[in-house]
């Protein structure tokens, strides 16, 4: 099982149109468009390739200025409706997808991606797929406590639509949970609809400190023996 890390995204900011510079010349309107535009330009430039591009939304001139990194630099985009999927298999390595039950991933978003990428000549791609996790032997306890903690998302469409794909309502009936045996099997079923990796968000469960520790050490322990 591989393990990846993620960062929040931070605001780009503008700049001149002078060589070597990144210019966004747009508002986010159109964020499809936006980030079709900026993969365009950060893949190349990861590569060490010099770019000339002029978009609507983004712009960039390298003029030689590149320095090419001393490793290869993944570019994971955060995807899931069609068109984002679209555009992560054609210029990105992988998505990172948040709720997306295994249902979503085998029927939704591994055949868009895999089609892109294929259709793009590009490498079979990533597919991490990130969901609250909690070793608890009461069930309906830990999907209450994963419920808690992922309210946001209830009126979020894209989410909502994701977890429909996926055969669930909520945050909380998509949420990994359950005895040892049981959370070993459904994160084996993530990797079954596709996913490569497992981005694990370890929800305490209990009703004292006691055991939320205890209920957080069952998880780390389990995904650690699924690592080793």
């Amino acid at each position: 099982m591989r393990i990846g890390l993620t960062a929040a995204p931070r605001r780009p900011t503008r700049s001149s149109n002078r060589p070597g510079r990144l210019r966004r010349t747009a508002s986010t309107d159109h964020p499809g468009r936006s980030t079709e535009e900026y993969l365009t330009i950060l893949g190349p430039l990861l590569r060490g390739e010099d770019v000339d591009f002029q978009g609507q939304d983004w712009s960039a001139r390298s003029a030689g200025r590149v320095t090419p990194p001393a490793h290869p630099v993944p570019v994971l985009l955060a995807a899931l409706s069609p068109r984002l999927l679209r555009i992560a298999g054609q210029l990105a390595d992988g998505v990172v997808l948040w709720m997306a039950p295994p249902r979503a991933i085998e029927t939704h978003v591994a055949p868009r991606l895999h089609a892109a990428a294929s259709a793009a000549g590009r490498p079979a791609p990533r597919i991490v797929a990130g969901l609250p996790v909690a070793v608890h032997d009461d069930e309906a306890e830990a999907r209450a406590a994963t419920a808690a903690t992922a309210t946001g998302y209830a009126g979020m469409a894209n989410y909502q639509r994701i977890l429909a794909l996926g055969g669930a309502d909520t945050p909380g009936e998509a949420a990994i949970v359950g005895a040892e045996g049981s959370v070993r099997a459904q994160l084996q079923g993530l990797l079954d609809a596709g996913a490569t990796d497992i981005w694990a968000n370890i929800v305490p469960v209990g009703g004292t400190r006691e055991a939320r520790l205890d209920s957080v050490r069952r998880t780390t322990s389990l995904l650690q023996e699924l690592l080793d």
